[in-house]
């Protein structure tokens, strides 16, 4: 079977299509996640938190989308606001202008303030509902930038990135509330193009990923700065592993738990996933033996959705579609039973993996495998596959290369 990568890109077709049609079944969570921040009211800092390959960046992105799809005029983003209408239950979504920052991806900016200032102006030339021809905004926006930077010569954005780089700009501003005075002027110009009530809502995405410098260089411009009303901020995280990187910048001792308590006004749980729907849209929903056992694995190791994908992705290489036209116990064994507890194990724990080829620690597998059977049954089945074991085992390392 040729390899087919589930893992989908959150490029802009595929944010389309995942919404259209529920494919992780987060259209709910989605509407929610939105409605709570129609709730709130005030400068905001909110955590999207949960651990590594569960789709928060995808999450993120898709609810920039809906955003996006209620502010806009165009017939292309209809489909997206009708498809998720549904959830919104006698409610009737608020104004946002969306931006989406990569902070892993911009860590080489020396500073984060104009690094994501760049990142909304940037969005702004995007937006061809939002052209702007009025010279007199360029040369206010201009002139806010270059009262932060004497880098900045004129409103052209593509320039601005060159002057963001290796430059420690804010190091020449002495007065801070200078600097949050004119930053809330920005904000106020940006947002003169839609309704009053409308807010800017900053999605910063892979914090976590970043050197701890950068990372905690960003919370504090944050707190410090970005202190307009009409400003959120949402930060998907891992917040064990963002309390790792704040540790490494002020060191172990430090109270990093309370620090983003202190830092976020709500921290907020990623929506989980209907893992029926996810399955169906992988094709993974066949009732077969491989797949009873598939399951168990994932369920057992607690797969997040990016190791599920790998996971699959590895057992349509390496079992055929057909393996037997008669059923052969060895067979079965072989291809609905072990192939895919090895495969899983060794995505999970290298280690236990190596332990498990080299005959100890046969208690997992005894556990995945029995499906109904004795003991003693998986240890016969076990001891008839010595012999073709390393076989096996030279097969399944050959897919992690």
């Amino acid at each position: 079977m040729s390899l087919i990568n589930y893992e989908l890109k959150p490029t802009i077709d595929n944010l389309k299509q995942s919404i259209l049609k529920d494919m992780a079944g987060r259209n709910k969570g989605i509407s929610h996640f939105i409605e709570f921040l129609d709730a709130t009211s005030g400068n905001m800092a909110i955590a999207l938190d949960d651990t590594w390959g569960n789709g928060k960046t995808f999450f993120v992105k898709q609810t920039q989308l809906v955003m996006q799809s209620y502010n806009s005029s165009e017939n292309e983003l209809s489909d997206i606001k009708q498809s998720i209408s549904e959830y919104f239950i006698n409610h009737n979504p608020k104004n946002y202008f969306p931006v989406y920052y990569d902070a892993w991806s911009n860590d080489n900016d020396t500073d984060p303030i104009l690094s994501i200032i760049f990142k909304m102006l940037q969005d702004i030339e995007d937006l061809e509902e939002y052209e702007i021809t009025d010279k007199n905004w360029w040369d206010r926006i201009a002139s806010g930038l270059e009262a932060i930077s004497t880098t900045f010569g004129g409103p052209r954005i593509k320039q601005f990135l060159d002057s963001v780089k290796g430059k420690d700009i804010l190091a020449e501003i002495k007065q801070n509330k200078e600097v949050e005075h004119i930053l809330n002027g920005m904000f106020d110009l940006v947002l003169e193009k839609y309704p009053d009530s409308t807010r800017i809502v900053f999605f910063i995405d892979e914090l976590d990923r970043c050197c701890p410098n950068f990372a905690v260089r960003l919370l504090e411009r944050i707190k410090h700065y970005f202190l307009n009303e009409k400003v959120i901020f949402v930060l998907s995280i891992n917040s064990l592993e963002l309390q790792h990187t704040i540790k490494r910048h002020y060191g172990n001792d430090f109270n990093a738990n309370k620090y983003l308590r202190r830092f976020f006004d709500f921290i907020v749980p990623l929506p989980a996933a209907d893992m029926r729907k996810y399955y169906d849209s992988i094709d993974f929903s066949d009732q077969n033996a491989r797949y009873n056992v598939a399951k168990v694995v994932i369920q057992k190791y607690n797969f997040s959705l990016r190791e599920i994908t790998r996971y699959i992705q590895y057992l349509n290489v390496a079992i055929p579609e057909k393996y037997s036209t008669d059923f052969q116990l060895k067979n079965f064994f072989y291809f609905d039973v072990l192939i895919p507890f090895l495969i899983g194990l060794n995505i999970h724990d290298l280690k236990k993996y190596n332990e498990f080829i080299n005959g100890e620690n046969l208690n997992e597998f005894i556990e995945v495998a029995q499906l109904g059977k004795p003991d003693w049954y998986c240890h016969i089945l076990l001891d008839r596959a010595k012999e073709t074991l390393k076989k096996i085992q030279r097969m399944v390392a050959l897919l992690f290369l």
